[in-house]
């Protein structure tokens, strides 16, 4: 990179505030954009193979695990996070039995958990001309699944928003950075 970073007024780093989660889940197909209050960025890990060979050790890549993805929601009121967390679970399968028959009559799959997740998507925001907030960057967790929620807790001693905590599973992650400044933000 020729010019400096720091003192260069056209190149803008990317911040942790600006990004918005995306779900679309599969029974109702609309978009639910969420005011998360943290996401985690898809990570992975290599692992290693150990060869020994007289008095020598050699190392050599292994598989390659994408890890879970924890986010923090805020619930709202109107769509309720709450009540759509809560859907999920009849959406992939689990049922409130009222006798053993209809304890066993379903069951989870992964084709029910990641059709009733939907497409989860992290855009990350920047902006564009006049200042107009726009999509740069957009990660898309592939086969997502839901593997915890933490609903969160009331108290009397605090004003503070009610937190939803998830944990994501997913087969690997896509990373499509936006042409030119980005898209617009619909």
């Amino acid at each position: 990179m020729s010019s400096n970073f720091w003192s260069s007024k056209d190149l803008e780093p990317k911040r942790q505030f600006r990004f918005i989660i995306s779900l679309q889940p599969g029974v109702s197909g609309q978009e639910l954009r969420f005011a998360a209050k943290t996401a985690d960025r898809p990570s992975y890990t290599i692992g290693e193979q150990e060869h020994r060979f007289f008095n020598h050790t050699f190392y050599y890549p292994g598989r390659m695990n994408w890890n879970t993805v924890g986010m923090t929601l805020v619930d709202a009121i109107e769509p309720g996070s709450t009540e759509l967390l809560y859907e999920y679970l009849a959406d992939i399968g689990i049922q409130q039995p009222r006798d053993f028959g209809e304890a066993t009559a379903t069951t989870i799959t992964k084709e029910s958990a990641v059709n009733a997740l939907g497409d989860v998507k992290i855009y990350e925001l920047g902006t564009g001309k006049e200042n107009e907030t726009r999509i740069i960057g957009e990660w898309a967790l592939i086969n997502a699944f839901i593997t915890e929620v933490n609903f969160g807790s009331h108290s009397y001693d605090s004003d503070e928003m009610v937190e939803i905590s998830l944990t994501l599973r997913y087969d690997w992650a896509k990373y499509s950075k936006m042409a030119g400044k980005g898209k617009k933000l619909r």
